[in-house]
């Protein structure tokens, strides 16, 4: 179980990366998860480049495998972390989606 306040503080540093944009660099398929994300297989993970040059590792959401492809231009979003107990604090974490076709 996580600690609250600590969950608290980590949320507080998420509005920093709300709507970045970027390009992904590699991704992987993982189809064998950490515990704790069993109930996510299969999901995409990635390495993505923002526009200020900054690299993070990330889990790539509302996304088809065959659409996945270097450089794509990608933009973060704020989504629940892991699956949690009732009792347990929801967690959130920073993934990218593709970005809107303009």
């Amino acid at each position: 179980m996580s600690n609250p306040a600590e969950v608290w503080r980590n949320h507080k540093k998420l509005k920093t990366y709300l709507n970045k944009k970027g390009k992904l660099l590699v991704w992987t398929k993982i189809s064998v998860p950490p515990m704790g994300f069993e109930d996510t297989v299969p999901y995409f993970s990635g390495i993505v480049k923002f526009e200020n040059g900054e690299k993070l590792p990330v889990q790539i959401v509302d996304c088809e495998e065959k659409d996945l492809k270097p450089n794509l231009k990608i933009v973060t979003v704020i989504r629940k972390g892991k699956k949690v107990k009732p009792e347990e604090v929801i967690e959130y974490v920073v993934k990218v989606k593709p970005a809107p076709i303009q």
